[in-house]
């Protein structure tokens, strides 16, 4: 009966230990996960390149914009937009 008690035990020892071992390894990964992911964090220099390449890309984005409007047209819109108000404020001086 002792011998059997015994034997019992000792798989439930052996059970907890191999639990106990499972959670260990997963621990250690996660642990090289969070250093790999320390490992990985931007640098001051790193964010001041990305903000270089973003204004970079926003003023050429901007630059191809004004371009894509022809001259002539922009300077029809313009002369609209200061002709028409004008107009108004005569007409309803007059009226």
């Amino acid at each position: 009966m002792a011998i059997a008690e015994l034997k019992v035990r000792q798989d439930a020892a052996s059970e907890a230990i191999e639990k106990l071992d499972q959670r260990v390894t997963r621990h250690d990964e996660i642990i090289s996960e969070l250093r790999t992911a320390i490992a990985q964090v931007a640098t001051k220099e790193d964010v001041a390149a990305l903000r270089s390449d973003i204004n970079t890309a926003f003023y050429q984005q901007l630059k191809d914009a004004h371009n894509s409007i022809p001259a002539k047209i922009g300077l029809l819109i313009a002369a609209a937009g200061v002709v028409v108000p004008i107009v108004a404020m005569v007409i309803a001086h007059h009226a």
